[in-house]
């Protein structure tokens, strides 16, 4: 699950079931071919005894992922460390103000953008006994003097995304022009959205379903030139990573 194609297209980063039955931990594999990975194994530094997942890479190689290892304590959710291409040092909370103080409320994922200036987080409201989150936002924060914050135009910019549906997993273009993100509602099954916009300053339009990805899909990554997207699918009683391409 949570597949991120790193951006020089040479790993793949994803997770193993998020199943509270299990230990959901990182693994990453090292691409041969156009559609062919060599899988490496559990991801070095990264992972604890709780859940670990949803990873994001930045050009210059600060990794991101979320981990409820503190959760309690803190409510930091979000980490990040720096990959090396064998493994992650230096892990930590990301820097800055982005956690919510608010029990059962917790930054569920995140997708940083290329450049590293901006991480896409998406902010859920836990409910104990309920199959999926109460509520689900994208929310935007800035990296200022290396930490980030939350950005104070954020609910301007995502003021078509943010709905009473689900929104989660975003991925961001290396332009900034184009937020992929899934969309679910208790009617339907998750799609895989896509928003645009004209300018970096803009808000987003209205998203549309990418109609081509069928089924129970979610979590896109987009590569760096936009060609190619990496997410998740449910075949039967397993999650399966697929890959698509822009045409």
């Amino acid at each position: 699950m949570e597949p991120f194609i790193s951006p020089d297209g040479h790993f793949l980063f994803f997770n193993n079931e998020n199943d509270p039955r299990v230990n959901t931990n990182l693994h990453f594999a090292e691409r041969t071919g156009k559609l062919t990975f060599r899988y490496l194994g559990e991801l070095p530094g990264v992972n604890s005894d709780v859940l670990d997942a949803v990873p994001s890479l930045d050009q210059a190689g600060h990794f991101y992922f979320t981990t409820v290892r503190d959760y309690a304590r803190t409510f930091n959710s979000i980490y990040t460390g720096e990959f090396d291409g064998k493994r992650v040092a230096n892990v930590r909370p990301v820097p800055g103000d982005i956690s919510p103080k608010v029990p059962g409320t917790i930054n569920m994922d995140a997708g940083i953008s290329p450049d590293g200036q901006t991480l896409y987080i998406s902010r859920a409201v836990i409910v104990p006994g309920l199959p999926a989150p109460k509520k689900s936002e994208l929310m935007i924060a800035r990296l200022k003097d290396g930490a980030f914050s939350i950005d104070p135009a954020s609910a301007r910019i995502l003021r078509n995304i943010n709905t009473g549906a689900l929104q989660y997993a975003p991925a961001i273009s290396a332009d900034g022009l184009e937020l992929y993100f899934t969309r679910a509602t208790p009617a339907a099954l998750p799609r895989i959205m896509l928003a645009t916009r004209n300018s970096v300053n803009d808000p987003f339009g209205e998203p549309r379903v990418l109609e081509a990805l069928t089924g129970f899909v979610e979590a896109p990554s987009i590569s760096l030139d936009r060609n190619e997207m990496f997410f998740h699918k449910r075949v039967g009683e397993k999650f399966v990573i697929f890959w698509a391409e822009r045409y």
